[in-house]
């Protein structure tokens, strides 16, 4: 009888919903569609590091970079939420942790050894002069002791890094944390505590969601900041997505918070060129701009998810086909964007023309690669690809058994 109580906990409240909003799908494919034009920016900054540059470095789109930046991950990250929030809902729990298990490591797995190692070799080029070809490079790559790599040893393994997959491996690591925190997640009193929070004037719901994250940067280290930023997205979305009068709320107010997110948006530049680059800043001025960051990042993911409500509730026949397919497009795109730059390096395209051909030659490849895998059902899974192709009972026991046992290690070296 204690046991069943116990379990109660871990039941979802009744008045909750599994099924999902069209306007999060939509944004979901404009959000990972988004980081195409993010990451090829980042090939041009001349303050912000990144894996590979290209030869065209400038300051200037720094501020258009502003942009994007802010928010793009901790939309993400709700929208990871929400997902999450329908899908706990359709599986029991033990279920639940292992289909998700599989379905992120996987990926994870593959990414790691076959998709960022291409990144990598780019990386080593420009930074150490690597004189080796990339069929070379890759079998110094599987050896873990090689000492090409002593410069370049953090990673699941030493030199086996997630680079863009850290959002898979914080993806599993959040899905673990979340069902241990059901009982607090599902609980009534902060089922109560939001109801009355999102009856309240639209500026309070906002300083509502802001505090737990301005208090978590004032007192987290900058350089790991986006792990705690994004667990607090995750668990916003994964909150607020049965609660359909904050998306009301959200529609309604979308004219004052597209305002408020520009003037954020001029506010941030000013205060990155002024202070940020400055080095003559004082620490209050830092604090000072810290914080209107962490303001810009919610009230760009807010303003996102008003336009989209408002503007983006129309299913599209194409949109769950699409869907289906960002996963495996979040997978190649940087290391797709990073080969390309590599190649284009020394053709003196100029910097417009260099970047206008990455941005199209990346978008064409990943939707090329994802038709491919569309016709290849035994290598979906390998990218994350629900796979719609109905296979015997015995079969499934098998393959999901042989793929549980190839991720332990990987699990294993990222929890420990």
């Amino acid at each position: 009888m204690m046991l069943k109580n116990i379990s109660t906990l871990w039941q979802p409240p009744l008045t909750h919903s599994s099924s999902r909003l069209v306007e999060l799908d939509w944004l979901r494919v404009l959000a990972f569609g988004l980081l195409v034009f993010y990451h090829t920016g980042m090939l041009y900054t001349q303050n912000w590091g990144f894996h590979f540059k290209s030869t065209y470095l400038s300051s200037g789109i720094e501020n258009a970079m502003l942009l994007l930046s802010p928010w793009r991950m901790g939309l993400i990250w709700f929208i990871s939420g929400a997902a999450l929030s329908c899908l706990i809902q359709k599986s029991v729990i033990p279920s639940f942790l292992f289909s998700r298990t599989i379905k992120i490591l996987l990926p994870l797995f593959i990414g790691v050894w076959l998709i960022v190692p291409i990144q990598l070799y780019a990386q080593m080029h420009q930074e150490v002069g690597l004189d080796l070809n990339y069929f070379q490079f890759y079998l110094a790559f599987t050896d873990l002791s090689n000492p090409l790599f002593s410069q370049y040893q953090s990673g699941i393994w030493p030199h086996v890094d997630v680079n863009h997959l850290w959002y898979l491996r914080s993806l599993w690591e959040f899905t673990l944390l979340l069902v241990l925190l059901l009982p607090i997640l599902w609980s009534n009193w902060l089922q109560v505590a939001l109801e009355s929070l999102i009856k309240r004037d639209f500026i309070w719901v906002f300083l509502g969601l802001l505090v737990p994250l301005c208090v978590l940067k004032l007192s987290w280290p900058s350089e790991t900041f986006r792990y705690p930023m994004g667990l607090v997205f995750l668990i916003y979305g994964f909150l607020l997505t049965h609660h359909r009068a904050f998306f009301e709320k959200l529609s309604q107010n979308w004219h004052r918070l597209l305002g408020s997110f520009i003037v954020g948006y001029l506010l941030v530049v000013w205060g990155y060129q002024m202070i940020w680059l400055n080095d003559q800043s004082l620490q209050w001025q830092i604090t000072a701009m810290d914080m209107l960051y962490t303001a810009q990042r919610l009230l760009g993911v807010m303003t996102m998810l008003a336009l989209a409500a408002r503007f983006l509730k129309r299913p599209h026949r194409l949109l769950p086909r699409v869907n289906r397919l960002v996963f495996p497009f979040y997978i190649f795109h940087q290391s797709i964007i990073i080969a390309l730059a590599f190649w284009f390096h020394d053709m003196n395209l100029g910097a417009v023309a260099e970047a206008c051909l990455i941005v199209l030659g990346t978008f064409t490849l990943c939707a090329l690669l994802c038709v491919v895998l569309n016709y290849l059902p035994f290598m979906q899974p390998l990218f994350g690809i629900r796979v719609n192709k109905e296979y015997s009972r015995h079969l499934k026991i098998a393959g999901n058994t042989l793929m549980f046992i190839l991720l332990v290690p990987m699990a294993l070296n990222i929890l420990f």
